[in-house]
């Protein structure tokens, strides 16, 4: 009898040892859905032996109808195969809520709004030191938010980096030669007109009379600076 009750116990042991081992087996780490579309989201989760359960579709204004919003236990957690993920299904942008305009293109966004059922409102624009020029920063009222067909929307576009500018030199007087080194040194570019500058202008032949712009005027860098040297 206690031999039999010896085996007994360890073929108990063995089953449970056996089943912790399955069990464990079983558990797979949750994919991220998010952002995939539905087919492509029911196809991964097939993959790692799970289920899919759309809890409810909402609108959303950047992700495009039936996409996964959010997700449910979070990708990465650890799950048993056969659970079910739950998830949360776009149904595209509403029909009254603002687009995501931010990143695009002013002409795009333009379009976009007009698209939507808005209208195109205030459009200022400032420089930006991390946004390509003429590319939407941010919008009034912003990405999502309720709007009634025929509302305006306000954008904010990127003027591109601020461009440097200089103090512009007195060149009238100095050699040509010296005054198209000095342009160049700004980094500007120049243009030369040669005039006759008359009997007295004899001793300074080849130099610089007049200049665009004024010497003391603010000048951008990617400006051009007019000479005109005597003959």
């Amino acid at each position: 009898m206690g031999i039999f009750l010896a085996l007994a116990g360890v073929g108990i042991l063995s089953a449970f040892a056996v089943v912790a081992l399955l069990l464990q087996q079983e558990e797979v780490r949750v994919p991220d859905l998010a952002g995939k579309d539905i087919v492509t989201a029911l196809e991964t989760i097939t993959q790692q032996g799970l289920q899919l359960k759309v809890d409810r579709r909402e609108p959303h204004p950047t992700l495009p109808r039936d996409s996964v919003i959010s997700q449910s236990p979070a990708a990465g957690n650890g799950i048993k195969k056969g659970r079910q993920i739950h998830v949360v299904v776009s149904q595209g942008p509403s029909d009254t809520q603002t687009p995501m305009l931010a990143g695009e293109p002013y002409r795009k966004a333009d379009l976009m709004v007009r698209q939507a059922g808005f209208v195109p409102g205030t459009v200022s624009r400032v420089s930006s030191e991390s946004v390509d020029r003429d590319i939407v920063i941010a919008q009034d009222p912003p990405a999502g938010s309720p709007l009634d067909k025929g509302g305006a929307i306000n954008l904010l576009i990127s003027s591109g980096r601020k461009a440097e500018t200089f103090v512009m030199p007195k060149l009238t007087g100095k050699r040509a030669e010296e005054a198209v080194k000095t342009i160049d040194r700004m980094g500007l570019q120049h243009t030369v007109t040669y005039r006759a500058a008359g009997e007295k202008a004899a001793a300074t032949e080849r130099a610089v009379i007049q200049q665009k712009p004024a010497a003391g005027s603010p000048v951008a860098a990617d400006a051009t600076v007019d000479i005109v040297v005597s003959k």
